[in-house]
């Protein structure tokens, strides 16, 4: 009882001295002169130690000789860089909490964004709505290829998540190698995998099989994998046999990713897949079965949805372009909350005019814990390019959405025909550790 109570009086006491250096640092900026307080928003981003000791000099020549003295001997274009940003950002987001909105350090930090996306409350919408939805905004530096979410928590933007994409992004994946044997090996301990699936049309009574793997690598040093797959059709014959040699590639250690790709006839399969360890000696099997009918005679209009890790215009390795880009798929389609990701997906037989498709998406997100209809999210895009298939990219940001189990709904209506499309995949969001 004695402990208990000193660990109640100890936090109480935590809070308080928090509580009191919030309101002593507020107290004292408020005391700035206005083209002062500019200046101390923009030294904490640079150097947070002398934008304090800045904040408790006692009078204003002398914080105006501090200033002279931290850019002494810098470069003038630099500091003439950070005023700007400093008066821009100050003038932008410092009206109403500037002591606390991320905004103001990430744009000193970083300068205007190539593409800043603005989202009200009304971007959730639906018969009713049982999550209070907080103004949000998306800054995307493409030059940098970095991606920052805020959401208004009270009344400053906070940045809940970071997001990178581009060429200088290096995704962990299996490469296959030439060898000239194989050998089998006696396992003595479990390897374990993930692996999940995606089917598209590849051309008339032809389907692509893709086959997504992961695997959760320690060492990478003097490592093999054997990635042996077996297709069966319903009547237990092997349909095709593929096995390869695989070596970690752009890591050396974390989740690494793999994919194998097959041209089936639109029938029923049973996928059997095994990843052997060479080196520790371990071995994991998964079986999967696959329903390719509604391929038959090109009646299939729209693929599966694919969530991935990342859709972008770098390269990792060719087994995973597609005409959007590179497509790193989720293997388990499971994220941490606030963390953005993305989904493929293909859409057939549209009509064209002059040669051009027409096509909106609407991406619908339902909580699944509902009982009856409820859509928590939407995101509507329009797309023209060329050809009768449409391939479609979509990079989502859950923003505050809370931990549980997501339906996402994808519409695709032919704008030209007026025909419409749609295919169904789920998605949890994890709390984070």
């Amino acid at each position: 009882m004695i402990e208990k109570r000193y660990t109640q009086v100890f936090v109480l006491i935590t809070l308080f001295c928090s509580f009191c250096s919030v309101n002593i640092l507020a107290s004292r900026y408020y005391r700035l002169l206005e083209q002062e307080r500019k200046l101390f928003l923009g030294l904490r981003t640079l150097d947070s130690l002398a934008a304090i000791e800045y904040l408790n000099l006692e009078s204003a020549t002398e914080r105006s000789h501090f200033y002279e003295q931290f850019w002494r001997g810098k470069n003038e274009e630099e500091r003439l860089q950070f005023e700007e940003r400093t008066e821009y950002a100050f003038r932008q987001f410092g009206k109403v909490a500037p002591l606390s909105d991320d905004r103001i350090p990430m744009y000193v930090t970083y300068g205007p964004p190539s593409k800043r996306d603005v989202i009200t409350p009304q971007k959730k919408i639906g018969i009713k709505v049982t999550e209070v939805v907080k103004p949000a905004e998306i800054w995307t530096y493409k030059a940098q290829g970095l991606i920052f979410d805020f959401v208004r928590i009270a009344y400053a933007y906070k940045n809940i998540a970071q997001s990178t994409f581009g060429q200088n992004v290096r995704i962990p994946h299996l490469k296959e190698i030439t060898r000239d044997s194989i050998i089998d090996i006696e396992p003595s301990a479990t390897l374990d995998f993930s692996a999940t699936i995606g089917r598209f049309r590849q051309k008339k009574n032809l389907t692509r099989l893709e086959i997504y793997l992961s695997l959760d690598i320690s060492d990478t040093a003097e490592l093999y994998i054997i990635r042996d797959i077996k297709i069966y059709n319903e009547n237990d014959s092997l349909v095709i046999g593929k096995k390869n040699f695989l070596i970690p590639h752009e890591g050396l250690n974390g989740i690494f990713y793999d994919e194998a790709n097959f041209w089936l006839a639109p029938e029923e399969y049973r996928l059997e897949i095994e990843l052997t360890d060479t080196k520790n000696q371990r071995a994991g099997k998964q079986v999967i079965w696959v329903n390719l009918i509604d391929y038959l005679n090109d009646a299939k209009e729209i693929s599966d949805i694919i969530p991935a890790i990342l859709i972008d215009e770098g390269v990792s390795h060719e087994k995973f372009n597609k005409p959007v880009g590179r497509v790193i798929p989720l293997t388990q389609p499971r994220v941490p909350v606030y963390t953005p990701f993305y989904f493929y997906t293909e859409a057939y037989n549209l009509e064209t005019k002059g040669g051009m498709h027409q096509v909106r998406t609407t991406y619908e997100v339902y909580n699944k814990a509902v009982m009856k209809k409820e859509i928590v999210d939407v995101l509507i895009k329009d797309w023209l390019e060329p050809g009768n298939i449409a391939y479609l990219a979509a990079e989502y940001h859950p923003m505050d959405l809370p931990p549980g189990y997501y339906i996402m709904v994808v519409r695709v209506k032919d704008l030209v025909s007026g025909k419409e499309r749609s295919a169904v995949t789920e998605f949890e969001l994890t709390a984070r550790d």
